[in-house]
């Protein structure tokens, strides 16, 4: 009861509920983080592919690895130069190209195809050794670390 409630109270934008990208992953967020205060970026509006729009924070490179360290919410952070995986679109990416929004009282760190499916960290997986994310189907679990406190 109490994590429902504190989900009403950091409430996140409504828009397209019938295909809501990443919805549940940016509820569990918002219950790890709670409400954030706004970052100190400037920011745009980015289009998703099912009609909605959210800000994207224009973060300089520079900044980089402290929006980093400020917004990952786990024990296993990667530096900025690891390649991760989308499991939303099996697509793999470098750390450093990381997008954060801003929608409802949260900043959410998310994958940079985030505007076609959806990806937040949540979704963020290590590649296997050879690159090609079989293991990532052999595997019924992923584990995504602990949670920081």
């Amino acid at each position: 009861m109490e994590n429902t409630s504190r989900l009403r109270k950091h409430a996140l934008p409504d828009c397209n509920l019938e295909n809501d990208l990443g919805l549940q992953e940016r509820e569990l967020m918002m219950q790890i983080t709670g409400s954030q205060e706004r970052l100190d970026y400037p920011t745009e509006k980015l289009k998703l592919s099912n009609g909605c729009e959210v800000e994207v924070y224009l973060i300089p490179d520079e900044d980089k690895q402290k929006v980093l360290d400020s917004l990952y919410p786990f024990n296993d952070q990667p530096s900025l130069d690891e390649e991760r995986i989308d499991l939303h679109t099996g697509r793999t990416f470098k750390v450093r190209e990381f997008i954060v929004t801003r929608e409802g009282n949260g900043n959410f760190l998310v994958t940079p195809y985030y505007a076609e499916k959806g990806g937040t960290v949540l979704d963020w997986v290590a590649p296997d050794n050879d690159g090609s994310g079989k293991n990532l189907k052999e595997s019924p679990v992923i584990s995504v670390g602990i949670v920081r406190k």
